[in-house]
C-alpha cells in the first residue's frame, strides 16, 4: 500500500520538532504531498526539505482539500498539540506521528485518547524509546542479563531549563522509558520541587516555554513506584556537567546495571554487578556497541542528527506496521504512553502542592499550579490540608 503522507509544522513556535517533518524520508510506500505552516517561508523550506507538492498556512485547510493517509504533528510546542491530532483523526487519516511532550494538560491528553479511539487511528508518539540502544537493552533485561530489575533512576540535562522545564521537555523521554523497561503503570508518586534549594511556593509559578503550561522550580526529585512492585526516581538540578552526557537513564537489576544515555561518549554501558563500587575487583563499566546504529546505511559514523533521523525512521516504521496489522503502536510509544508519562509529570508538581504522596490515576486533569494558593500552601505546611 502507498501512503499520503501531510506535514503541520509552525514556523517560530515550536518549528518542526526534531526533524518529524523527514521522518517519512526514503520510504518507498510514503509520499508527502503537503505542508502546512502559517509562515509562508518556512512553508516553503519544508516543502523544499520534504518533497511536497503544495503548501497551506492553515493545518484544517490541507486536512480538508488533501485525502491523507498519515500526518506528522511537528511543532515542539504543544499548545495546540490537542486540536491538531482531534482534527487530523476527524479528516479520516489512518495514523499520526507525533513530537513530544503529548500535550500540556491531561485533559488535552484525554481528548487525543478519545479522538484515536473513536476514529480508529493509529498513533505514534516520538519518544526515545524508539531507539537502536533503549531496544536492545530491553532484550537484555527480557533474557535476564542483569536479573529482574529492583529500580531505575533517570536525570535529565541540567541545563538552563534544570528543574521544571527539563522534567517536562526531556522528562517526559525518561518517564516513558522507565514504564517500557518496567513493564508496568505507576500506582503513586512523590515529588519534591524547589527553587534554589527552598520549597516552591505560589509566587514562584510561571509559563514554561514551548506551550508547556505553568511551572515551578529548579530542581526536582521524584520518586515512583510501579504496580510491580519496581520503584524509580527522576532528578533534575543545575549541573556541573550539562547536557547529553547526564541526561538519561540506569536500570538497576539483581545481577547488573544498564546505563542508557544520549551521550556521544558512549551511549551505553553494562556493569556485571547489582551494586556498583568503585573497585577494580568489582568489575568495569563495558560499553556495548552496536554498529548497525553507529553508522550510517553508507557506512559513515552517526552524529547526533543521524541518530534522531534513524530513531525517527523506527517510529514511522512502526507506526505503518500497526496500521497494516490492525493493532497499536507497540515498539514506540503510543498515546496511551504518552498520556501515562505526562501524567506521572503532573503527579510530581501535584505530590509537591500537596505537601503528600499521590496515586494514580490522577483525579485532576488541569495543571497542577493551576489555582494554587498562598492560604492552601499555609494550611499544607499546618497539616490541616
Amino acid at each position: 500500500m502507498r501512503y499520503r503522507a501531510g506535514v503541520i509544522g509552525r514556523t517560530g513556535r515550536g518549528g518542526y520538532g526534531h526533524s518529524i517533518d523527514l521522518a517519512f524520508q526514503g520510504m518507498e510506500n510514503v509520499k508527502v504531498v503537503a505542508v502546512a505552516d502559517p509562515d509562508e517561508e518556512g512553508a516553503r523550506q519544508a516543502a523544499a526539505r520534504t518533497g511536497a507538492e503544495r503548501t497551506y498556512r492553515d493545518y484544517r485547510d490541507m486536512l480538508a482539500r488533501e485525502r491523507l493517509d498519515l500526518v506528522a504533528i511537528c511543532p515542539r510546542w504543544c499548545d495546540e498539540r490537542a486540536d491538531m491530532v482531534v482534527a487530523a483523526a476527524e479528516a479520516g487519516v489512518k495514523g499520526i506521528l507525533c513530537e513530544k511532550p503529548l500535550a500540556p494538560t491531561l485533559a488535552d491528553a484525554d481528548r487525543i485518547v478519545e479522538a484515536c479511539q473513536r476514529y480508529g487511528v493509529r498513533m505514534a508518539v516520538a519518544h526515545r524509546r524508539a531507539s537502536g540502544y533503549e531496544l536492545h537493552a530491553k532484550r537484555l533485561i527480557e533474557e535476564g542479563a542483569i536479573g529482574p530489575i529492583r529500580t531505575m533512576r533517570g536525570l535529565g540535562k541540567g541545563d538552563h531549563r534544570a528543574g521544571a522545564e527539563d522534567l517536562a521537555v526531556l522528562g517526559t523521554h525518561i518517564m516513558d522509558s522507565m514504564r517500557f523497561f518496567a513493564g508496568s503503570d505507576v500506582v503513586w508518586v512523590f515529588g519534591h520541587v524547589t527553587q534554589d534549594g527552598r520549597d516552591v511556593t505560589p509566587a514562584d509559578v510561571k509559563e514554561g516555554a514551548e506551550g508547556i503550561g505553568l511551572i515551578a522550580g529548579n530542581a526536582v526529585f521524584a520518586h515512583f513506584v510501579f504496580a510491580n512492585g519496581i520503584t524509580a526516581t527522576f532528578e533534575s538540578f543545575p549541573s556541573d556537567r550539562p547536557g547529553a552526557d547526564q541526561f538519561g537513564l540506569e536500570i538497576h537489576g539483581t545481577r547488573g546495571i544498564i546505563s542508557v544515555r544520549n551521550s556521544p561518549r558512549g551511549q551505553m554501558h553494562l556493569f556485571p554487578h547489582g551494586v556498583f563500587l568503585p573497585s577494580d575487583g568489582e568489575g568495569r563499566w563495558q560499553r556495548i556497541l552496536l554498529d548497525a546504529w553507529e553508522r550510517n546505511e553508507d557506512g559513515s559514523p552517526r552524529s547526533g542528527k543521524d541518530w534522531t533521523h534513524a530513531s525517527n525512521r523506527l517510529i514511522a516504521q512502526e507506526l505503518l506496521r500497526a496500521i497494516e496489522e490492525e493493532r497499536e503502536v507497540q515498539l514506540a510509544s503510543n498515546p496511551w504512553d504518552a498520556r501515562a508519562a505526562l501524567e506521572m509529570i503532573h503527579a510530581v508538581h501535584l505530590s509537591q502542592r500537596l505537601g503528600r504522596r499521590v496515586r494514580l490515576p490522577l483525579e485532576r486533569r488541569t495543571n497542577p499550579y493551576e489555582g494554587w494558593s498562598a492560604a492552601e500552601t499555609g494550611a499544607v505546611e499546618a497539616g490541616k490540608a
